[in-house]
């Protein structure tokens, strides 16, 4: 050790090299709260408890814990070595400091086991040791030399028992750890909490000084550990420190391993603050063993050891992260790159966004990051309208005939999206969002027969089914009809079921009654589009509805549809053996009531609204992160007035409002860990709400006529508030349709 005076109006700040060198940073200190509550046992000269780098920080347990010699003044350093490595490891930070520590808010119990000459025994040290152990020292340092003689190795036992890190110098011999001979007689549990620290200058090269780990071990029984393998370096060279056997207020620069020794015990302290499992299972050392930072040779060498500190690297995650389940089991996040496809119907799921947006997660050695899993629940493409037929379509061919009697038959192809485009938008046939789902788009058909009596019959395969229902309800190309389909209520649920095989059919029973059903599924072949869905999500819907004249000019209709789902719910997709699941099956009903009244002069008035029962579930089970999805509610209402004629003779004008398909009500139990000030964590089931945080409403102005007497238009302006139910989101459609008739 050599040490050289400064004048004490010297103030270097505290940006001293060394700190930012071993990856000490603000942050870092910031996140561990500075060491706070952490003891750091500091065996050595003693301390002097009125220096004003450690003053307020000295526990009132500190002691002489020599046994060969007298302590006149208690614990107090007369020899100004101990004071010395105290603040190195703990000094205190503030503006005007001469000097800061690693972990300035640490507590420190100081054990004097050096005389007022820099001397003492083994006996002293090991005395020394365990009284630190007993004064509650997580972490212990040593800068003396390492002599592990019987009573050494007893009390590091002793002290690693209580869970203690041993931070102990290499020597300043120019040689090998304790001469290249092997320590024995350890415990497993000393084997894994011993830390020997070497120095490096600036120019993180190997002191001239310093020893290195050399070939020697360690051994605990038949258990060998290479002192290399618990080596690590920090600088030692011209560390500016107190200096009190010039006075109370006097530092200096200090150079040897004691120097380096203290820096790595108050990073251990930081780390035990931020994570106190690592005091429970002893793991602080192989953290920074691991995490540090490679020099000369790559890997562990005989000079350096495992390398040099890297306090930075050391807060990081170190190995894959992981997720602890509704079962308590521990799953690595990557088994969670199974996304959820939300619908306009749940919205974004904010509650659910939010908590894994901060979700807790572990690493290799237990400890607690929070990390953003938001990105694993994502959303619908914006464009497609939930309450409108979500199966779009680009081109389309339409051919018909007119019977005798009145009636006529209508066949349509068109180029029906993917699945891929029908969440992430349209991109063109075979496009990114094809390729990205290994689904490529595909030709949709459809049929619809209708009779003189005004009798409907429509199928149809890869095409949506609400329109073709709602003309089976209200009678083909009525005005109703199209107001109906566009308002969505009571075509909600068939709504969420389409893409496969669908079929309509209506007709009137008698005069003033008219009763219609419909069936609808979605596509097998496309399924969720989810490569790792083992099942693939799918429904299948179903809707019986029977209108009525109430009056000349007022006709009231009602109706009941049901939904099955396999792992989806209310559109939303995912895989049902997922971790993010909400269920493997749902039931939804609905009822809905619709109301047309006639204003005369080709005026009218149409309202629809449905109320929807969804059945609860267990999730995706023990190991899932949701379970115990409740039953839910949903609503979906809307009105529209429109005119014919309004400009020209065969015209529509209409105006709608309407309120898209929106949970109301409903919760599922999501896994959430918390980890407490001890650093135990625990897993809770907390109910999270399904509900989403917007509330949309569409206000759509249509207007559609004939051009010619074999050319038609249609076209509308759709203004959406909170789109997809999504809060602050919002777009403007325009759409618009050209029909030529050859």
């Amino acid at each position: 050790m050599v040490t050289t005076p400064l004048p004490t109006s010297f103030n270097p700040g505290r940006s001293a090299s060394w700190l930012s060198q071993l990856g000490v940073t603000s942050a870092i200190e910031a996140q561990a709260n500075m060491g706070a509550g952490v003891t750091i046992g500091i065996v050595d000269s003693g301390v002097t408890s009125t220096q004003a780098e450690v003053t307020g920080r000295v526990l009132t347990t500190s002691s002489c814990a020599a046994v060969t010699f007298t302590c006149s003044s208690g614990y107090k350093d007369d020899y100004g070595h101990g004071t010395a490595t105290a603040a190195i490891a703990a000094g205190k930070y503030s503006a005007s400091a001469p000097m800061s520590g690693v972990a300035p808010a640490a507590n420190i119990v100081a054990e004097k086991v050096l005389s007022s000459s820099g001397t003492g025994y083994d006996s002293d040290v090991a005395n020394g040791i365990k009284r630190a152990a007993d004064a509650g020292a997580t972490v212990i340092n040593l800068s003396l030399s390492y002599t592990p003689t019987a009573a050494v190795i007893s009390a590091i036992n002793y002290a690693t028992a209580k869970n203690a890190v041993i931070v102990w110098a290499a020597g300043n011999n120019s040689t090998s750890l304790n001469n290249g001979a092997s320590t024995t007689g350890l415990t497993a549990a000393s084997i894994s909490r011993i830390i020997f620290v070497g120095s490096v200058g600036a120019s993180n090269v190997h002191s001239s000084f310093s020893n290195s780990p050399g070939n020697g071990s360690a051994y605990a029984g038949t258990t060998r550990q290479t002192y290399a393998s618990m080596f690590i370096n920090a600088n030692g060279e011209n560390i500016y420190a107190p200096e009190v056997a010039w006075g109370a207020n006097s530092y200096a620069y200090w150079t040897g391993t004691s120097m380096a020794a203290p820096e790595v015990a108050g990073a251990v302290a930081l780390l035990q603050a931020t994570w106190p499992v690592l005091t429970r299972n002893g793991t602080a050392a192989a953290v920074l063993f691991s995490t540090a930072k490679d020099l000369g040779v790559a890997g562990v060498d005989s000079t350096y050891g495992t390398g040099l500190l890297d306090l930075t690297k050391a807060f990081q995650p170190i190995g894959a992260l992981s997720v602890t389940t509704a079962s308590g089991s521990s799953v690595p996040v990557s088994s969670l790159s199974s996304a959820m496809v939300t619908s306009g119907a749940l919205g974004s799921l904010p509650s659910v966004q939010s908590q894994l947006s901060k979700y807790t997660t572990f690493d290799t050695f237990q400890r607690n990051f929070t990390s953003n899993l938001s990105g694993l629940v994502s959303s619908a493409s914006a464009s497609t309208v939930a309450s409108a037929n979500p199966v779009a379509s680009t081109t389309t061919t339409t051919a018909g005939a007119h019977f005798a009697g009145g009636g006529y038959a209508v066949a349509t192809v068109t180029r029906a999206l993917s699945f891929g485009e029908q969440v992430f938008g349209d991109d063109g046939a075979n496009g990114v969002s094809d390729r990205l789902f290994g689904v490529r788009d595909r030709r949709a058909t459809a049929m619809m027969l209708v009779g003189g009596n005004g009798t409907v019959i429509a199928m149809s395969r890869g095409m949506g089914s609400t329109s073709a229902f709602a003309q089976a309800y209200w009678g083909a190309d009525s005005a109703e009809a199209g107001q109906i389909d566009g308002l969505g209520a009571s075509t909600a649920l068939l709504g969420l079921a389409q893409g496969g095989n669908a079929s309509s059919m209506g007709g009137q029973l008698g005069s003033r009654v008219r009763l219609a059903a419909a069936w609808s599924r979605t596509d097998e072949t496309t399924g969720s589009g989810l490569s790792s869905n083992r099942t693939r999500s799918d429904a299948s819907a179903a809707v019986v509805a029977l209108n009525g004249k109430v009056t000349n000019r007022w006709t009231l209709g009602v109706s009941y549809s049901s939904l099955k789902e396999t792992n989806g719910l209310l559109g939303a997709t995912y895989d049902g053996a997922g971790l993010l699941s909400l269920g493997g099956r749902h039931s939804s009903t609905a009822t809905a009531v619709t109301s047309a009244y006639n204003l005369g002069h080709g005026r009218g008035v149409v309202a629809d609204a449905t109320w929807v029962n969804v059945s609860g579930s267990t999730g995706g089970g023990a190991d899932a992160l949701i379970r115990d999805v409740s039953p839910l509610k949903a609503r979906a209402y809307g009105v529209a007035i429109f005119q014919a004629d309004a400009f020209m003779p065969g015209d529509r004008l209409s105006i709608a409002v309407r309120k898209p398909l929106r949970v109301v009500s409903g919760t599922a139990n999501l896994a959430v860990t918390s980890v407490d000030s001890q650093g135990y964590a625990s897993t809770v089931m907390t109910p999270v709400s399904l509900a989403p945080n917007g509330n949309e409403t569409d206000l759509e102005v249509g207007y559609g006529g004939q051009l010619r007497r074999n050319l038609s238009f249609s076209g509308a302006v759709d203004l959406r508030h909170d789109a997809q139910n999504v809060r602050g989101q919002g777009d403007v459609a325009f759409k618009a349709a050209m029909r030529l008739a050859f």
